[in-house]
């Protein structure tokens, strides 16, 4: 059986021959029987490339990193989004009601096979290649026919497409459709679960910490620890201190490494501005790296001084990146990274 391909839109349904429709439904009634792929644009559904370096071994495990840090940036509403994984990232569908489609499939005998992102229609090809969803662009680079990279953007932003190829998703529906990507009407693929535990991250105010490991059990500790800084600071009340027991786990993660983590963790939460959200922290070797948004350039800048001064001799407090996202959403907050290591030391 043919299958057709349909692009969902903010204004409806676009089918393979452009012909436009006013939703998914009056499109099943008019093709009782019929099979269908329908495929979303970037206002519909975001998309998180993870990071290769991360040790997410399965769907599973990507689900749940990607459900945290999509309601991290997104808020709680982001915890009841569909999400589908793929080896390289997570996809949320934002606006889209998945049962109502399937409903509407449902009620005319229509098989609906497939929901994926509209970047999944580009054709697979080393290089760079963009696909336009009208003031959006979604920008892809292959390697060795692997997606390396993938970024969102306006189309009206200057050098967008960075020298790609740019194609219409609706152009590509005839012969589209061969990139590898999430689908949320497949089933995900069940592997072994996460040996670490997640759960010690999961709070809709913090994101999960991202390190790179040496031994699984080691990192579970490690995680555990800097959760808990990420949620006290998500948070912060005036004069509070870590109770007890965490702290006696920061002294044994810092006994580990032979390093006043404890100490460090401690200053730190005493230097945070109250207008500064924390995003991520890494401890790794002897440095210590911090990412977080806010409103305010000047609340960076303070908190890098405040650091600064904390500073043991031959210790620098450096800023490695400050911007604000090109995506819409939180387009006015300032996200920045510092790292707090040996002074001329390389991360």
């Amino acid at each position: 059986m043919r299958t057709e391909r349909l692009l969902l839109t903010a204004d409806g349904l676009i089918d393979a021959a452009g012909r436009a429709w006013p939703d998914f439904a009056a499109w099943c009634t008019a093709h009782a029987g019929a099979r269908a792929v329908l495929y979303a644009g970037p206002r519909q559904m975001h998309t998180l490339r993870v990071p290769d370096d991360l040790p997410l071994d399965d769907d599973e495990a990507r689900l749940g990193y990607g459900r945290l840090q999509f309601t991290h940036y997104f808020g709680p509403a982001a915890q009841a989004w569909p999400l589908a994984a793929w080896p390289a990232g997570v996809c949320a569908l934002v606006h889209g009601d998945l049962p109502g489609l399937q409903a509407a499939a449902a009620r005319h005998r229509v098989k609906l096979a497939g929901l994926r992102p509209s970047w999944t229609l580009a054709p697979v090809r080393d290089g760079h290649v963009a696909v336009r969803d009208g003031d959006l662009i979604t920008w892809l680079l292959h390697e060795n026919g692997r997606l390396a990279d993938l970024q969102q953007r306006h189309a009206d932003d200057e050098d967008t497409a960075g020298g790609a190829e740019v194609l219409d998703a609706a152009a590509l529906l005839p012969t589209g459709g061969g990139q590898p990507g999430p689908d949320f009407i497949a089933p995900p693929a069940r592997g072994r679960a996460l040996a670490w535990a997640w759960a010690a991250a999961a709070s809709a105010a913090c994101a999960l910490v991202a390190v790179q490991a040496l031994d699984q059990r080691q990192e579970a500790q490690r995680l555990a620890d800097q959760a808990g800084v990420l949620a006290r600071m998500a948070a912060p009340r005036p004069g509070a201190t870590a109770p007890a027991a965490q702290r006696a786990k920061v002294w044994a993660a810092a006994r580990q490494l032979d390093l006043d983590w404890a100490g460090r963790w401690t200053e730190l939460e005493q230097a945070w501005p109250p207008d500064v959200q924390l995003a991520a922290l890494d401890m790794d070797g002897s440095s210590l790296r911090l990412e977080g948004q806010t409103q305010a350039a000047d609340a960076v800048t303070q908190l890098v001084d405040r650091l600064a001064l904390r500073a043991a001799a031959g210790e620098e407090v450096v800023l490695t990146r400050l911007q604000r996202p090109e995506a819409a959403a939180g387009a006015d907050l300032l996200r920045f990274e510092l790292i707090w290591r040996k002074a001329g030391g390389l991360r």
